[in-house]
This record gives C-alpha cells, sequence and structure tokens, in this order.
C-alpha cells in the first residue's frame, strides 16, 4: 500500500478516535476546572510518549523542539478554548462550531501563503461544510450571549493554523518524536497557565475524572502522532477534509447506542463522505507527491 493511501486510512480512524472526544471531554468538566482537564490530559499524554520513546530524549533535534513548540502553543490553544467553550454550550454545538476549520484552512493558505485554492478544492469544502450544518443547525446558534460559542471558534480558527503548522514542520520531523514535543509543550504551557490562573471549582478526584483523563490522554497522543506521520505524505488539504467525516462517526457511534439519526443527519453524512471521495478524484495533472 502506498504511503498516502496509508496515511489516508490513518487519518480516517485518527477522525473516529477523535470524535469520540467531545463528550468524554465534557462530562469530566463535572469533576474539574476546564484548564485542569487540559493540563493532566497533557501531562498524562507526554507520560504515554515518554515510554514508548524508552529513553531516546537525546536523540530529538533542535529542530524537532522548535517544531513542537510551535505545533505545541497551538493545541494548547485549540484544547484550552475548545473545553472552556463545552462548559456553557452542548457538545454537538461544540462539534460544529470546531469544525470551521474546514473552511478555514483554504482561507489561511489563500490569505497568507498565496496558495489559491482550486475550484475542485472550493467545491468539496463547500460539500463537507454543508454536510456538517446538516448535523447541527447553525441557525439555532445565537452569538449575541454565548461567550462559549465565540471562543470555540477561535478555537476553530487556531485548529486551522495548526494543522498547516504540522504540514510545514512534519516532512522534516520524526512523527514519534514530533508528538512527543508537542505534548511537553502542551503540558508545561499548561502548568504555567495553572500557576496564574485560580480554577473556578476546587477538583473533585474521581474513578470518573481518572477514567475520562486518561482516555483523553491516550486519544491525543495517538492522534498527534498519527496527524504528524500522515501529513508527512499528504497535503493539509487532503487530510482536512478527511477530518470532516468527524461529524459521522459521532453520528454513527451514536447510531449504534441507540440515537436516531434524521432525514438531516442521513443527508449531512452523504454530502461529507461525497466530498471526501470526490476529493480523491482530481486530475493527473493537478496531482502532487503531497496529494
Amino acid at each position: 500500500m502506498a504511503p498516502s493511501t496509508s496515511a489516508q486510512w490513518l487519518l480516517i480512524f485518527v477522525t473516529l478516535l477523535w470524535g469520540s472526544t467531545f463528550l468524554t471531554l465534557q462530562t469530566s468538566l463535572q469533576w474539574a476546572d476546564p484548564l485542569v482537564v487540559v493540563c493532566l490530559r497533557f501531562c498524562l499524554a507526554t507520560l504515554i510518549l515518554l515510554a514508548l520513546l524508552r529513553g531516546r530524549i537525546r536523540q530529538i533535534s533542535l529542530y524537532e523542539w522548535k517544531a513542537g513548540f510551535c505545533v505545541g502553543l497551538c493545541i494548547f490553544g485549540v484544547y484550552t478554548l475548545q473545553t472552556i467553550g463545552l462548559g456553557s454550550i452542548a457538545s454537538s454545538t461544540s462539534a460544529f462550531l470546531t469544525d470551521l476549520y474546514i473552511g478555514f484552512v483554504p482561507l489561511l493558505q489563500w490569505l497568507f501563503l498565496k496558495q489559491t485554492p482550486s475550484m475542485s478544492v472550493v467545491i468539496t469544502t463547500f460539500m463537507a461544510f454543508c454536510g456538517m450544518g446538516f448535523f447541527a443547525n447553525p441557525f439555532a446558534m445565537d452569538f449575541s450571549g454565548q461567550i462559549g460559542e465565540w471562543v470555540t471558534v477561535l478555537s476553530a480558527l487556531i485548529c486551522a493554523v495548526e494543522i498547516l503548522t504540522v504540514s510545514h514542520f512534519a516532512p522534516g520531523c520524526r512523527p514519534l518524536y514530533l508528538s512527543f514535543t508537542q505534548m511537553v509543550s502542551v503540558a508545561v504551557l499548561a502548568i504555567l497557565a495553572l500557576c496564574l490562573h485560580e480554577p473556578v471549582r476546587p477538583t473533585q478526584w474521581t474513578l470518573g475524572l481518572g477514567a475520562c483523563v486518561t482516555a483523553l490522554a491516550a486519544i491525543v497522543a495517538f492522534v498527534q502522532f498519527g496527524i504528524g506521520w500522515a501529513l508527512k505524505y499528504i497535503s493539509a488539504i487532503r487530510a482536512t477534509l478527511i477530518y470532516a467525516l468527524e461529524p459521522v462517526f459521532a453520528g454513527i457511534i451514536g447510531w449504534c447506542a441507540g440515537e436516531r439519526l434524521g432525514l438531516n443527519e442521513w443527508i449531512g453524512a452523504a454530502l461529507i463522505i461525497a466530498a471526501v471521495l470526490l476529493s480523491a478524484f482530481r486530475p493527473k495533472k493537478a496531482r502532487s507527491k503531497r496529494s
């Protein structure tokens, strides 16, 4: 199997895991402050990757530390703002607003990298965005008094920056080392933030919090490793469209658990899947080494 094909399948699995974290994250907030959850999550993720490195920290290059800090800064912003937002909005609303990065990625490439998106990218991105709209009714959102919604939109913008940053650094980094430096950076930033921020409520050290944080830490460690490896072989735009499958997987998981999927959800799923498939069938002329 070609590396680019393997990368796409890995990102599909990563997206499946990603879609499962919103409800877990929201559940953890009943026992701890958002920043405490972020700190615990990334400290544990750092320990997980440290165990996988098996004493090879000295082999990490200066470039990988630099890359990890830049990406980690973005990750800290994304997860902290997303977690804060989940304190006042529903997980489904958070998932939809977070997925705005699908539109932000090509927009930022156009504005700052001077990379004009092709018509196929515009069409497939629009299809994916419309598909997400069917999963969560954006017209029902009221931004006038919901700080959580605005905070989550900002996290989506930073998420787009993160994707482009990983895409820039990934070709010159080893995935495991890049993932470790990212987790260390986020953990240190979270600890420093906690020193300056007084939690709004005391932490309740329960088995439920431990289970949630452990699951979130394991998933984020694997997700960042998967993204770092995959973006060595495929473009940021291609990866972003695959990420659009997140609400589809979340809906399927809910359906398997007994939730009912209405006509809107099925239409949204069809649009997103069609966008991902169409993006895979571009003319040979438009393909590049990192397709």
